[in-house]
């Protein structure tokens, strides 16, 4: 494919050296995609419920975390266009599920502990027994079953061992604190648990005469989850994307490779050397048959935000997007399939008129055909309708003027089936955060040292801050 003629125009040139880098930069990185997404969109199901955060596939039946007050849910997807809800938990808020076999679910509920659930009938779920811990900073976040031992990760104290011998009442016998402790996630294979601990990495732990840490291994971005490919461990590190790690010798893990990712890599799930991963405004798929050389084998613009996924050993995918959950398979769409690029355009401070470009890319395998566009007065959009036939992109021109501000939308009309309405959003004149180029407002906060730090006292320096929640 041709790099576009718009980066080389004269307008382009008379912008400022950030807006033209930012262009090229999603240009190419656009460009370097595969020409289709090769994750088919089969169904989704709106419940509009905030916080839809992991996905578990058991058989025909798909079980999904929500992560605000209304628990775990259970859809059938025997019919993937169409899953159906079949039951819902009405609570504990849930932010992870976690089958073992097709009998026991374990539901990870946070501030309010793990919950144990028969899923043994197809047609009944039942509440068995639950641990709820009496500490108010003991958030139990995902975990793994070993015999009748539950290993959880809690995040701020470390791991938990959980007795479920007696399902209906089960007791807390062991505890391992990991310092630092972020503990998402665990796996577990021979007699080690591997642990993935935010922003400290892997943590493998012993269990063989008692729970004792192993190895570390530091790594980028945030270990929010993790899975097992035999010697493979495979982590999502949020914002810093996939690793693998090789844990063939458990107390020494080797990192083998590492890929970014087009979003947020959260939660993850395997099924025969593919790793599914819920990365925001997109799901991923990838091949790592060769761990060494982790390859990006499937994407495709998710419903909502993905959160959570997992896949199935036919290829049938689940994934929890925030409002609902959707259903895919790996290969191309049969239709046409519309992809933006970028999804946010903010023109920064505009006096009289400002330009930029957008890609719209169709990653389907039927002609695109973008019968209208809707945008603000002062945001002019040229051209307005299109065609655009499989695996080729249009460039669009956005050009906006005047000195009023906008914080809208623009919305495109188009002939895709799950998207028939695309919008992304735009800015100008903004005045709810600091523009491009303009002086930062002076701050003080108080620092991991315990000191209070203000922003002018660093003047003439170079600056930077990390955003975290206290979770």
């Amino acid at each position: 494919m041709r790099v576009p003629r718009y980066l080389r125009t004269d307008a382009d040139r008379r912008m400022p050296a950030g807006v033209v880098c930012g262009i090229l930069s999603a240009a190419f990185c656009l460009l370097a995609r595969a020409d289709v997404d090769n994750l088919r969109f089969l169904g989704h199901n709106e419940v509009n419920r905030n916080h839809l955060m992991d996905a578990e596939i058991v058989a025909d039946r798909a079980f999904i975390a929500v992560g605000f007050s209304q628990g775990v849910e259970a859809y059938d997807i025997s019919n993937p266009a169409a899953p159906a809800r079949r039951w819902l938990s009405n609570g504990p808020n849930c932010w992870r599920v976690a089958a073992s076999g097709d009998t026991w679910l374990f539901a990870f509920c946070r501030r309010e502990g793990v919950v144990l659930y028969d899923i043994s009938s197809p047609d009944t779920v039942l509440r068995v027994g639950a641990y709820d811990p009496t500490g108010s900073r003991e958030a139990l976040e995902g975990g793994v079953l070993v015999g009748t031992m539950l290993y959880t990760a809690a995040h701020q104290n470390g791991i938990y061992a959980l007795d479920f011998a007696n399902p209906g009442s089960p007791q807390k016998v062991g505890e391992l604190a990991l310092s630092p402790s972020q503990a998402w996630n665990v796996a577990a294979r021979d007699s080690f648990l591997f642990v993935a601990n935010g922003r400290d990495g892997l943590a493998v732990v012993g269990i063989q005469g008692g729970m004792h840490v192993s190895a570390r291994l530091e790594l980028p971005g945030c270990a929010n989850d993790i899975v097992l490919d035999g010697n493979v461990a495979v982590l999502s590190l949020g914002p810093a994307g996939l690793v693998t790690i090789d844990i063939a010798n458990p107390v020494n893990p080797v990192l083998l490779d590492a890929i970014s990712s087009e979003g947020c890599a959260w939660g993850i799930g395997i099924s025969r050397h593919t790793v599914i991963c819920g990365s925001w405004r997109v799901l991923e798929a990838f091949d790592i048959a060769d761990p060494a050389d982790i390859r990006r084998s499937g994407w495709d613009n998710s419903y909502v935000w993905a959160h959570g996924a997992d896949m199935r050993d036919d290829s049938l995918i689940a994934v929890a997007d925030w409002r609902g959950m959707s259903c895919y398979r790996p290969g191309p769409d049969a239709g046409p399939d519309i992809d933006v690029y970028p999804e946010i355009v903010d023109f920064g401070s505009v006096s009289s008129s400002r330009e930029t470009v957008v890609v719209v890319r169709n990653t389907g395998s039927g002609a695109l055909s973008v019968s209208g566009t809707v945008s603000p007065s002062s945001i002019a959009v040229s051209p307005r309708s299109y065609t655009v036939l499989p695996g080729d992109s249009q460039v669009v021109t956005l050009t906006a003027s005047g000195t009023n501000q906008v914080r809208n939308t623009i919305r495109l009309s188009c002939n895709d089936a799950d998207e028939t309405l695309k919008t992304f959003r735009v800015y100008k004149n903004n005045t709810a955060y600091p523009q491009i180029g303009s002086v930062a407002p002076d701050f003080t906060l108080l620092g991991t040292d315990g000191l209070t730090h203000s922003l002018s006292e660093y003047e003439g320096r170079v600056v930077y801050i990390g955003f975290g929640a206290s979770w």
